[in-house]
């Protein structure tokens, strides 16, 4: 017997969830503390890196308005 598209469908979206939950109950959550330093850190590390790219942005900039005459 040939069985149901749809129901295969219903019982593996099931097993599917039941075992994301199960997965989820295994991570260790840091606390909100912790967390937040976290935060900081890549905020920070976010703002550096643009300024470092936007500066070295200029600086290609400058050097190739000089040599093309753009």
């Amino acid at each position: 017997m040939v069985s149901n598209p749809v129901s295969e469908f219903i019982k593996k979206a099931k097993q599917y969830l039941y075992e994301v939950r199960s997965e989820l109950g295994k991570i260790i959550w840091p606390n909100k503390d912790k967390a937040t330093k976290t935060t900081y850190v890549v905020v920070i590390f976010i703002i550096l890196v643009t300024a470092f790219l936007g500066l070295i942005d200029m600086v290609f900039a400058k050097v190739f308005s000089y040599f093309f005459h753009i």
